[in-house]
């Protein structure tokens, strides 16, 4: 039998893994006793304890281990008896005389339950169990590989993303293989010769060496100071390739065979039963881990959906590169001798990518390597709240680049809109009446500089969460300190802000696109689409077609600026938003867009109460109905009112004449007096021009927006007003007083005259 100290001897990285583990488990404690303390609102003092460490465990003759233990019992009102049974079956009583702790020194067989029954003063018995475990790691492992048996290489624990197999050329020359999660390649290792396994891990142009040690017993030789080796398997019996036989652990060290303590570690958690890990091998570092200066090699990643794209080299190594492999997903689909933009093509949107170039030297050995990964990013998505839904539409861009922004984001965004794998970041464009703004998202992140390359690192953050990596940062823009207290309160972190794409300059003299949109009762009228992008793309001999949207839907296609478009079938006092956008015919590039919003209203009728209550002007006033720009007849006010009068949709208004002369169909003759006048009816209006009021703007580009009133309504619009003209202070007390406002008012035409 062997016997060995737990907590001594250890090599200094078991002994804080040891540590690090005690101190997670006192953290535990800690919380539980706090959560216990919290639910049964219990005093810590009152809490009885039963724990156990190991002291010393024993190798038994049959491979088990007995292992040495201090059972600690604690109880506040203090401890009449102990029974327990050892190790030969006999129970055992200790007498607590109402001690409130008790150490027992007890032996435990591995994996073996035992029952202490305690009985505290004045209190009923309970039992406790104690059981020792062993974690064995490994036990399947111990194969004949190549004439030996031995433990093969453990890989679990390896990101199989950056780590490869390494095969040995000669003694000094390891070339690189596969990745760890392809094909093992043959004669990747033969213990048996000394060639031992290796493996290359590389992350972002950081790399490392490590070779697996299998489970082994040593014995040395006195007579050539060397040490004689034996592979074991994790119960430490050595089998004899040549002919089977197997020599148990006991005979190995009666013939002066010992294994290293590294194979053999207490885990220092005796509240889950596991004292202790057996492990089939370990994997060591080959060199010496040191501070990263600068990057071997390096290179610029871009992708699409269907694409990745290595460009941009950063090369030190090209004094010792004679090759260069690209590899995606483990495996070379490239070698080249020079460093050339590559694509890698015929991809999976949304997948993801593991990507790698590798430096060769003249004999295939490693010089530089850098393995970047491409997954499906997930970020926080596009707010959208606080954007008039009708007159903001989503950007999103075909394969070639074509941009598209005709679906309102009060529709269902289009697949293609964002995607931040790729970079394809989400786009918006608000328009109001020819003037378009651009915005892009951005998602919270956190960023680091990277000294090396002078470049930013960023990673995206889900939610609102404050918590980032070692030597990252989160911008301070999405912190928006809303009361200005310069304190961080709730509700003031962001999960992202939509920024301006391009600056904004001074409105144009004249508008960049725009059209006059007029509504009935049942319809919106097109006429005339102009702007200095049209003026623009007539001069460079471009065709254009315009599309007609209403509500986001598609109505109609035209390649005429003057073509007199009607939307038809519509609703009477109902808002629609009406959007034209213009796009080179043969390109189908966007070249702009005007999008307004209409109601649809009936504008107030001509009110002649005035004209027909006055017996001398209603014999002498007449309906003016003209054709085109021409008079073709007057009609008396006193017949009925003539169905082609008026149409203020389509810029025909009401007209009316007073005269003393003779009517000769569309002639006045022989008048002494004659006198025209046009209905206006009520409306809102904004100067278009003034929307920004800039400093230095020409008001010969002052372009008005109105909008026809029903009734004598004051709710106006936001940035409109109603003239004053429709307000008639009738007793001339400069209050609004009831019946003061006009639904209209008629208004002479020309210069009164003789």
């Amino acid at each position: 039998m062997k016997l060995k100290r737990i907590t001594k001897n250890k090599k200094i990285i078991l002994i804080a893994i040891i540590s690090i583990l005690l101190l997670i488990v006192i953290s535990f404690s800690v919380t539980k006793n706090i959560i216990k303390s919290n639910k049964e609102k219990t005093k810590a003092e009152e809490l009885s304890k039963f724990y156990w460490e190991t002291m010393l465990f024993t190798v038994n003759d049959d491979y088990t281990y007995t292992f040495t233990c201090l059972v600690t019992i604690q109880e506040l009102e203090g401890i009449e008896t102990i029974k327990y049974c050892q190790e030969d079956g006999k129970e055992i009583t200790v007498n607590g005389n109402g001690k409130q702790k008790i150490g027992l020194d007890f032996k435990a067989l591995e994996n073996k339950d035992y029952k202490f029954k305690i009985k505290p003063v004045g209190k009923s018995e309970k039992t406790e169990i104690l059981n020792a475990k062993r974690k064995v790691s490994g036990a399947d492992t111990y194969k004949l590989v190549n004439g030996v048996y031995v433990n093969t290489p453990f890989l679990e624990n390896f990101n199989s993303k950056y780590t490869r197999y390494l095969t040995a050329k000669d003694e000094n020359t390891l070339n690189p293989s596969n990745w760890i999660f392809d094909e093992e390649p043959q004669n990747w290792y033969d213990y048996n010769n000394q060639k031992w396994a290796n493996v290359y891990v590389e992350a972002e142009g950081v790399e490392a060496y490590y070779v697996w040690v299998p489970r082994y017993v040593y014995k040395l030789d006195q007579s050539t100071q060397r040490s004689d080796v034996k592979f074991v398997d994790v119960y430490n019996n050595y089998t004899d390739a040549k002919t089977g036989e197997v020599t148990k652990y006991k005979e190995l060290v009666e013939q002066g065979y010992q294994l290293p303590e590294a194979f053999e570690f207490g885990d220092g958690n005796p509240d889950n039963g596991l004292l202790m890990t057996s492990i089939s091998g370990y994997w060591i570092s080959k060199y010496q881990l040191s501070e990263l200066t600068q990057f071997n090699i390096n290179y610029n990643m871009t992708a699409s959906k269907s694409s990745i794209v290595l460009s941009n080299y950063t090369n030190n190594v090209s004094g010792k590169a004679s090759s260069y492999t690209f590899s995606i997903n483990g495996k070379i689909v490239n070698t080249s001798t020079t460093l050339e933009e590559y694509t890698f093509t015929n991809l999976t949107e949304n997948e993801s990518y593991i990507v790698n170039l590798t430096a060769l030297d003249a004999n295939g050995a490693i010089v530089g390597s850098m393995t970047k990964t491409l997954e499906p990013t997930e970020v926080n998505p596009p707010k959208l709240d606080g954007f008039d839904p009708d007159t903001t539409f989503y950007v999103y861009y075909d394969e070639d680049g074509t941009e598209h922004n005709e679906i309102p984001i009060s529709k269902e965004a289009p697949q293609s809109w964002y995607n931040y794998t790729y970079s394809n970041w989400a786009n918006i464009v608000t328009r109001n009446d020819g003037l378009e703004t651009y915005y892009v998202w951005i998602p919270r992140y956190q960023y680091k500089l990277n000294q090396t390359s002078q470049r930013s690192d960023v990673k995206f953050i889900l939610g609102t969460s404050n918590t980032t990596e070692t030597g990252y940062q989160i911008p301070e823009a999405f912190w928006w300190d809303k009361n200005d207290d310069g304190k961080e309160d709730d509700g003031e972190q962001l999960t992202g802000y939509w920024i301006t794409k391009y600056q904004l300059s001074r409105e144009e003299k004249e508008a960049r696109i725009t059209a006059e949109l007029a509504p009935s009762s049942d319809c919106i009228h097109v006429k005339d689409i102009t702007g200095t992008l049209i003026t623009e793309a007539k001069t460079n001999s471009t065709n254009i077609k315009y599309e007609y949207y209403l509500n986001g839907e598609l109505k109609h296609e035209g390649t005429s600026d003057t073509e007199n478009y009607t939307f038809g079938g519509l609703n009477l006092n109902t808002t629609y938003t009406v959007n034209i956008i213009a796009k080179n015919a043969s390109t189908n590039a966007y070249i702009g867009a005007i999008t307004k919003k209409v109601t649809t209203k009936v504008a107030n009728e001509p009110d002649l109460t005035s004209f027909m209550s006055n017996e001398g002007l209603k014999s002498r006033t007449y309906y003016v109905v003209y054709e085109g720009e021409n008079i073709k007849e007057f009609i008396p006010i006193t017949e009925a009112k003539p169905d082609n009068w008026y149409d203020y949709s389509q810029s025909k208004w009401a007209n009316i004449v007073v005269t003393d002369g003779n009517i000769n169909g569309n002639n006045i003759e022989n008048a002494t007096s004659t006198s025209y006048f046009v209905w206006v009816p009520r409306y809102q209006y904004k100067i278009l021009s003034q929307v920004n009021d800039w400093a230095n703007r020409s008001t010969d580009n002052a372009r008005t927006d109105v909008k026809f009133l029903s009734g004598t309504d004051n709710n106006i619009d936001a940035g409109y007003q109603i003239p004053e003209a429709f307000w008639w202070d009738k007793n001339d007390n400069g209050q609004e007083d009831d019946g003061e406002q006009l639904t209209g008012y008629w208004m002479s035409k020309y210069q009164l005259s003789n």
